[in-house]
This record gives structure tokens, sequence and C-alpha cells, in this order.
């Protein structure tokens, strides 16, 4: 266990006032220098206000059903509905928001029955963010596309083109902060983008310079091979800074024994797919994903500080179904706990196991969705130490999602 951790202690982390102070400059500096940011008239201005909203939203019913080794099957109904809206309010300044339902971060999820006697369910907001276009509609001085981004907002880390992504992020997380976003495409077979966020995990109203917080940057390039096989590439590096002894036991409570021997934390993430179409209506991409947690330290046991993913996705859900499988491994420090996916391994870490889904689109905007998870505890002496990925789980969830 990670002892002796004092609230504000001294940080080896770069995210200071000064580092702060020069995101905001360099943002400022980017929106002056670009041409026709001043004073420029969007054409969308002329149109009234309801015109330039755009909303769209999605509900889903689900069948949840768990199977446990030594313990009772467990069975619930659940239901997710999301609505947002975005508007452009000229040409460089979009605004947006989502509001959705759900008890945190991970889940969106009600079940039917969760409160007595039919009490009304909670609805949250679930992003709420501007963004900033320099440039406008017009390309930056570099690269083909830039804005930056504040509020809480979808994730710019999370990708669902190579395969399941679930070893460090949950899907729903919308994480608050900035984030800039860049994009190059240098020739037709090519796209290159980089993200580079700073978000607020946790304010520290004793001390406003030392919130933790995590800092991340990402390079994503897709590349066209040949006309019919394309292979994409993503690296990404967080570093999580001024953590502080509540961050450590929420994370604890998740499965996590010895993220770090300080209070901050370095993770790579590393991701890749091959995708080809070898026959008509039957798309393939082979995938993987590789994550390290570089400042884990040992337990007796050795580091817990790696966790990885292959798997396959085949076929189109608009034609016949669309079809894959996934294998993961998430030993105990090898994210936080409290990011990773809260399906895979019932929201833990220490976890190995199988991802099996099928998705079908059964009628316009409307598709079938089956998963089956099935997983294992990774590490039994690790598991002693503290509660644990649970033993021969299995997880089936049978959807029917519908998006507006």
């Amino acid at each position: 266990m990670i002892e002796g951790r004092v609230h504000g202690a001294p940080d080896k982390a770069p995210l200071t006032r000064a580092t702060r102070t020069l995101w905001a400059a360099t943002l400022a500096a980017g929106l002056l220098a670009t041409p026709g940011f001043l004073g420029a008239a969007s054409a969308s201005e002329d149109a009234t206000w309801y015109e330039r909203i755009d909303f769209s939203g999605d509900f889903r019913g689900r069948d949840e059903v768990f199977i446990r080794k030594d313990e009772k099957d467990r069975h619930r109904l659940r239901y997710r509905i999301r609505l947002g809206a975005e508007t452009a309010i000229n040409d460089h300044i979009d605004l947006g928001f989502r509001i959705a339902t759900g008890p945190g971060a991970r889940s969106t999820n009600q079940t039917l029955g969760s409160g007595i006697d039919f009490d009304p369910d909670h609805i949250f907001v679930d992003r709420a963010f501007m963004t900033i276009k320099p440039s406008g509609s017009e390309k930056p001085l570099f690269g083909d596309s830039l804005s930056a981004s504040f509020g809480k907002m979808a994730n710019p880390f999370y990708t669902k083109k190579i395969g399941p992504s679930p070893i460090m992020w949950d899907s729903d997380i919308n994480p608050e902060g900035v984030a800039f976003q860049w994009g190059w495409s240098p020739c037709e077979c090519w796209d290159a983008n980089l993200d580079v966020a700073y978000f607020v995990i946790e304010e520290n109203n004793h001390d406003p310079y030392r919130d933790p917080g995590m800092f991340g940057v990402q390079i994503d390039n897709t590349v066209a091979v040949t006309d019919g096989v394309t292979g994409r590439f993503q690296a990404s590096y967080y570093a999580l800074r001024k953590l502080d002894d509540d961050f450590f036991e929420r994370n604890t409570d998740d499965g996590n024994i010895a993220l770090t021997d300080d209070n901050h934390i370095d993770i790579v993430d590393v991701k890749a797919a091959v995708s080809f179409t070898p026959f008509e209506d039957w798309p393939v991409s082979v995938w993987g994903n590789f994550v390290i947690n570089t400042s884990a330290e040992g337990t007796g046991e050795g580091k817990q500080d790696t966790g990885f993913g292959v798997g396959v996705t085949l076929g189109s859900k608009q034609a016949l179904a669309e079809v894959g499988v996934g294998y993961f491994q998430i030993e105990a420090d090898a994210v936080p706990a409290v990011l990773t996916d809260s399906n895979i391994f019932d929201s833990r870490t220490n976890g190995k196991g199988w991802k099996l889904y099928l998705t079908k689109s059964i009628f316009a905007n409307t598709d079938f969705k089956l998963t089956a998870f099935i997983g294992d505890e990774l590490d039994d002496d690790v598991s002693a130490l503290q509660t644990s990925t649970p033993e021969d789980r299995v997880r089936i969830q049978t959807d029917v999602q519908v998006k507006f």
C-alpha cells in the first residue's frame, strides 16, 4: 500500500502557475496572429438563433446479466438517454452542451427500479464547452485545422477507430479542462492530428495552484497504404501531477496497489490498426493496444505496470452484421483504476479476459448490439493484497440503441 503522501507535498511536475500562464498566452497569441480573426463576421450570423442550433441525441435500452463464480446470477434492466446541442456563434466560436442520465463519470446508465416507488431519475450535465477556431472557415497558417476547446468536453484522446479502447479510458468519461487540436493532411493518403490538453481532476480549494491534474499529448496518423489497405497509429503520453491522498484512495478502492512512489504518474499508451476489405461488405480491422505506467512502484511481486489488448473486427452493421473479438490484460497498476472501462472488468484493474460483440442496424438510425465480457482476475498474489476483479465473471449486454 502507498503511505506517507501529504496534501500539498513538493511535486516534480512542471504544471505550475508559469505553465498555465504559458498555455493562456499561447492561445491568445495564436488567435491574434491568425489572419481575419479580429473583426471577422460569420455567414451564419445572418441566420436566426434557432437555425444555427444542431440538436442530437440517443436512447439505449439494455438487458444485462451477470454470471459469477460462487454467487447468484444477477439480472437488471437499464436505459440511457442523452440530448445535446451545438451552435455556431460565428465563424470562430462554437458552443455545445449535452445532458444525460447516469450516476457517475463512467456510466450514463440508469437502472430500472434503482429508486423507491418509482422515484424520478436524475439528469446531469454531461458536456458543456466552448470551441474556438482561430482561422474560422479558412485554413490556419500551418496545417489544415486548428481549434481550442474549454469546459467539460468529449475526450480528445479516446478513439473508436482502433478497435475497442477500454484500457486507459472509459468511453463515457468527458474530461474537464482545455484542449488544443491541430490537423494536417500533407497528401490524399495521409492524415495527421495532434491533440494537447490539460484536465483538472479535482479542485484543491486550499491551494488553487495544486489542483490534481493531467497533461496529455497524442499523435494520430492515418495512412492509406494502398487503395484497399489503411493503417492507423496513435501514441499518447499522460502526465498526472499534484495527486493527493484522496485520488490514491479512490483508485485503491478499484484495484490499484502501488500506482507510483510519488505524487505523479506517467503513462504511455500506444494503439495501432490495419484495415482492409478482402470481400465486399466484409471490411476487416486487426488492432492492438499497449499501455505502460512508467511510475509504478514494486509491491513484492514485481511492478504491475502494463496492460494490452489485441483483436479483430469484421463486417458491417449496415450489411449482414459487424462482429468482433478482443482479448485484454490489465495489471493492477497499469492505469488509474477510476479511468479504465467500467464494463470489461467491473470497473477494476488486475483482470484478464475476452470481449465478444455483434452489431446490426435493424432500422434507420436503430442498432441492435450484443456484447459479452468474459473476465477473471489476472494475478492471485496481487489480489491477496486487496480486493480484485471478480473471478470467472461473465457479463452479457443486449442493447437496442436509437439515434436522432
